[in-house]
């Protein structure tokens, strides 16, 4: 198959599009259909986050690497193989029988987004002449924030309808089309230079990483005091440390260290992060409406429309305000009303009502992308050209380890909080509830085998009383977390006050 030199752009902006409509789909979409992959794999509440947490360390570890391959061996091969991988691990991980097998697959899948997400960008930007370029990011901008939108209802649908597998079948078409246009669209390319790597970098950055994350994943498991956790801590200090000193040592460093002695690199960098870390809010809003509020799959997707939708608007009157009054004033404006949207939400969840929660999701929904669609275009102007592309991968990096450390963090304070909760209660408990332990009862509002097998003995009554109990220890935990969210939320508040006034 051939195509016209003058239409052969406008497929390679097709092909991107089905590309990271993947990797937006698969985000959201799966958020929705979380409880039904606890209860039918038997999960705890723990493993039910890794299996979208393994996905994004494996991503957020392994994105720079993708990057400086495509920038070394040309990007179509680097998204080509990521997207393959991709497709692959995503039948896999619908033909999954035990939830070690899915998160496994889950890590893998994250290593071929690595690989296939910062080429996305590169191909689209290398396609269009100058003249034509904003208008093609305009548009890829747009269709990602429509997949973004989508995601839940689409989750939501296909779970309810036919089984959380079909989440993951619904990649295969999406990678098949992408895969087909970008073979035949995108030109090859040879670059003349060496391929050097910096391998040793890249392996003290997954530790670094790895270690961080893993520590708050499973600090509320095995004890924030337990040598396992300090050590985790510790290691990935020391290796944050060996990452920063052989970066500045290396003749081919993984990651130009330079770009972080400009003030507002920096900043934009740490706000970037935090902000994707609190936006993971997203996943545990779709696990409340269902394991509390008991909505269906599908309400579920539906409800969570409000704090999607304002995407594909605001998006672009964000870009417009930054043209007209600067990157920090819309930056402003959006982190006041995400953190006031996140306590409003903390406030009124013990409520347990929808109405009460609406205009937070709505808040949410308008505030993020304000704060979002002025930070890549503001970087991306001050580097020089040269720079861009490693720019743009630790851009990249920044936001996929944000939303990994942000799941870790506040997933393991919600962990942890109703794990306390509802251990208090049950010592506090009379016979049979008090011979229960915490670890026992994991999942039973989303009703998995083991915790049903756990309380098959109490009456009708007692087993009234312990879901009520359940209930309340995990909305208490979520109020908490979401205050906790709203408070990282204000750090990113300060920060972007501390930008330098200057036009940017």
């Amino acid at each position: 198959m051939k195509f016209a030199e003058k239409n052969r752009k406008w497929w390679i902006l097709i092909a991107m599009s089905s590309a990271l409509a993947l990797v937006f789909v698969d985000q959201t979409a799966l958020a929705v259909a979380l409880p039904a992959i606890q209860r039918e794999l038997n999960l705890t509440n723990s493993l039910t986050q890794w299996v979208i947490n393994a996905y994004l360390l494996a991503l957020s570890a392994v994105i720079l690497l993708g990057g400086k391959v495509g920038d070394r061996l040309g990007h179509k091969r680097a998204f080509l193989f990521g997207v393959t991988v991709f497709m692959v691990t995503s039948i896999l991980c619908a033909l999954a029988k035990s939830g070690s097998w899915l998160i496994l697959m889950r890590a893998l899948q994250g290593m071929g987004g690595a690989f296939m997400t910062p080429s996305t960008n590169a191909l689209v930007t290398n396609a269009f002449p100058d003249k034509e370029r904003g208008k093609a990011l305009g548009i890829y901008v747009a269709l990602a924030a429509i997949f973004l939108s989508l995601g839940p209802l689409l989750g939501g649908f296909l779970t309810q309808l036919f089984s959380w597998r079909a989440v993951f079948w619904i990649n295969f078409p999406f990678a098949l089309i992408s895969i087909y246009l970008a073979f035949f669209s995108v030109p090859r390319w040879q670059r003349p230079e060496k391929l050097n790597i910096d391998w040793l970098g890249f392996l003290i950055s997954v530790i670094f990483i790895s270690g961080f994350v893993l520590s708050f994943m499973e600090g509320p498991i095995w004890g924030w005091t337990s040598p396992a956790i300090l050590g985790l801590f510790v290691l990935s200090i020391l290796s944050l440390c060996a990452f920063i000193f052989w970066e500045n040592k290396s003749s081919h460093p993984l990651v130009e260290l330079d770009l972080f002695k400009n003030l507002t690199f920096s900043i934009l960098f740490s706000v970037l992060m935090i902000i994707q870390a609190v936006g993971i809010v997203f996943v545990f809003w779709a696990i409340f409406l269902q394991n509390v509020l008991h909505f269906t799959p599908l309400q579920a997707g539906v409800l969570l429309l409000p704090a999607m939708v304002p995407v594909i608007i605001m998006a672009p009157v964000g870009g417009h305000l930054r043209d007209k009054y600067g990157a920090t004033l819309p930056m402003l404006w959006g982190a006041s009303l995400v953190i006031l949207s996140i306590i409003w939400i903390a406030i009124f969840s013990h409520n347990q009502t929808y109405a009460i929660l609406f205009p937070g999701l709505l808040g949410y929904g308008i505030g993020f992308p304000l704060m979002l669609s002025g930070i890549v275009v503001t970087v991306m102007n001050m580097v020089k050209i040269e720079q861009r592309g490693i720019a743009s991968a630790i851009m990249n990096c920044s936001r996929q380890f944000g939303i990994s450390i942000g799941l870790a963090v506040l997933g393991g304070l919600l962990g942890s909080l109703n794990k306390w909760q509802l251990g208090s209660f049950l010592k506090q408990s009379n016979p049979p509830l008090s011979s229960l332990q915490e670890y026992q009862i994991d999942g039973l509002l989303v009703q998995s085998q083991r915790a049903l097998q756990a309380v098959s003995h109490l009456s009708q009554q007692n087993l009234h009383v312990l879901k009520t109990a359940a209930t309340s220890a995990y909305t208490t935990a979520f109020s908490l977390t979401m205050f906790a969210a709203a408070f990282f939320a204000l750090i990113t508040l300060v920060l972007i006050l501390k930008i330098p006034k200057k036009p940017i």
